[in-house]
């Protein structure tokens, strides 16, 4: 059985995770090099003029990722519209991708005066998981098609894995988000990193599914 859709869908979602990874990567630094100019300003350990620089620096690396995270969501749509012909999972993945979207204007225009804001990366991270537990399932459905047990019985394995990564991701944001007034700035900047840690590691765990899916796939492209 052949479904060329969803192979052309899965490789632009490779493409388009790879893309987020290196996004995600670069805002992370952003949002660690600006916290560190703010506390080494604040704590006297960097020179104005240091701290700044740190801080700028962040802001330009924040940018650049915020910039290659948006590239990678529109090639990620497109990829789930071709999927999607193929495999109804990969419409609830793009239904919940567009639920994403309109939470993210919502937070970002209606909270961005609130003091809540900062809880916003935790809502995000839980959509996004039920994005990519709705292609992973996809994912499995075509296996199970295409009877290509390795692909499937991986695709639970990690279906699991990413559950449990995400969910500690969500924690360490929760706790960020509600403590960084009240804890030391270093302490703030530490969990901030555990935080990168763990989603740099979701990225990897969904694209090793992604890419073992376009491998089984590949030969559907024609």
């Amino acid at each position: 059985m052949k479904f060329s859709n969803a192979a052309k869908g899965v490789s632009k979602l490779f493409t388009a995770e790879i893309l987020g990874l290196i996004g995600f990567v670069l805002t992370g630094i952003g949002a660690v090099a600006m916290a560190t100019g703010v506390v080494g300003s604040d704590q006297k350990v960097m020179s104005n003029n240091a701290a700044i620089a740190t801080a700028g620096g962040g802001a330009v690396f924040a940018t650049i990722g915020a910039i290659i995270l948006l590239v990678g969501a529109i090639i990620n749509i497109v990829g789930l519209v071709q999927a999607g012909k193929d495999e109804k999972f990969f419409k609830y993945a793009l239904y919940a991708m567009i639920i994403f979207f309109v939470f993210s204007l919502i937070v970002n225009i209606a909270l961005a005066a609130s003091g809540y804001k900062d809880y916003a990366t935790s809502g995000g991270s839980l959509i996004n998981l039920i994005v990519n537990i709705l292609v992973i399932q996809g994912i499995i459905n075509l296996a199970n098609a295409k009877q290509d047990a390795k692909v499937a019985s991986k695709g639970l394995l990690i279906f699991k894995l990413i559950i449990v990564v995400t969910v500690l991701e969500i924690i360490v944001s929760i706790i960020v988000a509600a403590t960084q007034n009240t804890v030391a700035a270093t302490i703030a900047i530490v969990l901030t990193l555990v935080a990168l840690i763990l989603g740099i590691a979701r990225y990897i765990i969904y694209l090793s599914m992604l890419s073992n899916a376009k491998k089984m796939l590949a030969e559907d492209k024609e």
